[in-house]
C-alpha cells in the first residue's frame, strides 16, 4: 500500500464523540440500464464500467478521488478497508472489476461492480440526517446526467436485491448499547424497532456479529418510502435508542463495573504474553462503559480510535509487518500498556 493511502485508512473511520454512536452512513444503490447486473457481467463489461465511473468521477468534485482496485491490494490491505469500514466484506470478494473510488475529504465513497452496479455511500460521525441526504442526492445528481439508470414508474430504482427496490436508500449507524445489553432490555428495544421495519445487524453488517455490544442499525425495504421520510423516521429511532440506553445506564451496579475495569486494566500493566483481540475489545468497552458512567476520566474518543487500531490487519498496517497471531497479540498489549498508561479509576 503506498503511503499516501496508508495515511488515509489508519485515520478513519470518522467517528462520533456522542457516548452512544460510533458512526452514520448513508448509502444509494444504483445499476445502469445498459449494463447487465454485476453478477451476469463478463469481465470486458466490468472493465468497460469501471472507465466510465472513473471518468464521471472527475466531475463530482474539486478533490481528486483515490481509486483503489480490489484486484491490486493483498489481503492484508483488503481485510483492514474491512475492518474500517471503509469496504464491505461483499466488496472485498472476488469478482471483475471491482473498484473503490474514494474522496476522502467529501466522506464519499462509491463502489463499483459489488452487489450493484454503484454503491454510493457518504458518511460521518455526529453529522445531521439531512445535510449527509443533500450531500449525496447532490452526487447522485451529478452521475444521472452521466448514467441511465434502471429505473421503474412503479417499483423506482431497480436493484440485484429486492429489499432495496424503490428509493434505494439506506440510511444506518454504529451504536454502542452495553447498558441495554447488560440489563437484558435489549431484546425488548430491538424487538419494537423491527417491527417499524429497521434490521438489526452485527458489527460488519448482514451476517456479522455484535463486536463489544456495537450493532448496526439500519433502514429495511424502503419500497414507497421517500428519501426524507426515510431520514426522519431513521433519525427518530436513534433517538428513542440513545433515550433508552441512558435510562438503562440509571440501573447499572457502578460499582461492579469499577472492579471490572480495575480487573483489565491489571490484565494489561501485569500481563507479559499478550492478549487477543477479542479480550483487548471487550475491554476497551468496559472502559468505554466506565466513561459513560462518570466511572473513569479518559478520552472516548482515543478509546473508540483503539477499537480499530488493534484489530488484526490494522495492527499489521500500522507495523508494516505481516505477523503471526502471537506476534499480534504482544503488540497489541504494547499498544494498549502506551495508550492507557494514564487512565486511573
Amino acid at each position: 500500500m503506498d503511503k499516501h493511502l496508508k495515511n488515509l485508512v489508519l485515520k478513519e473511520p470518522v467517528l462520533s464523540e456522542e457516548p452512544t454512536f460510533f458512526t452514520v452512513r448513508l448509502r444509494l444503490a444504483r445499476n445502469i440500464k445498459k449494463y447487465p447486473f454485476p453478477h451476469q457481467m463478463n469481465e470486458k463489461q466490468a472493465e468497460q464500467l469501471v472507465k466510465e465511473v472513473i471518468d464521471v468521477s472527475t466531475c463530482i468534485a474539486d478533490e481528486t478521488p483515490v481509486i483503489v482496485s480490489m484486484t491490486d491490494i493483498d489481503h492484508v490491505t483488503r481485510n483492514v478497508l474491512i475492518e474500517r469500514h471503509i469496504i464491505s466484506p461483499e466488496m472485498a470478494e472476488h469478482g471483475f472489476g471491482k473498484i473503490l473510488i474514494w474522496f476522502p475529504q467529501m466522506r464519499l465513497r462509491i463502489f463499483v461492480n459489488e452487489e450493484d452496479h454503484l454503491r454510493i455511500a457518504v458518511y460521518g460521525g455526529k453529522e445531521n440526517f439531512y445535510n449527509l441526504w443533500d450531500r449525496l442526492n447532490h452526487v447522485d445528481d451529478i452521475l444521472s446526467r452521466h448514467f441511465d439508470y434502471a429505473f421503474d414508474r412503479e417499483f423506482g430504482y431497480l436493484t440485484c436485491c429486492p429489499t432495496n427496490v424503490g428509493p434505494a436508500l439506506r440510511v444506518s449507524s454504529l451504536i454502542y448499547l452495553p447498558a441495554l445489553k447488560m440489563t437484558g432490555k435489549i431484546k425488548l428495544v430491538f424487538g419494537v424497532i423491527s417491527q417499524i421495519g429497521c434490521i438489526i445487524r452485527g458489527f460488519y453488517g448482514e451476517g456479522s456479529k455484535s463486536i463489544a455490544d456495537v450493532y448496526q442499525i439500519a433502514t429495511g425495504p424502503a419500497l414507497g418510502k421517500q428519501e426524507i421520510e426515510l431520514c426522519q423516521d431513521f433519525e427518530s429511532v436513534c433517538r428513542t435508542i440513545r433515550k433508552y440506553e441512558l435510562m438503562s445506564m440509571g440501573t447499572i451496579d457502578r460499582v461492579a463495573i469499577k472492579r471490572k475495569i480495575v480487573c483489565f486494566l491489571d490484565r494489561i500493566f501485569e500481563n507479559e504474553k499478550g492478549i487477543s483481540s477479542s479480550n483487548s475489545i471487550k475491554g476497551l468497552s468496559l472502559l468505554l462503559f466506565g466513561k459513560n458512567l462518570g466511572i473513569i476520566n479518559v478520552d472516548a474518543m482515543a478509546l473508540k480510535r483503539l477499537f480499530y487500531r488493534i484489530l488484526p490487519a490494522s495492527l499489521q498496517l500500522e507495523s508494516a509487518t505481516e505477523m503471526d497471531a502471537v506476534q499480534r497479540d504482544s503488540l497489541r498489549l504494547n499498544i494498549l500498556r502506551n495508550e492507557l498508561r494514564n487512565v486511573y479509576v
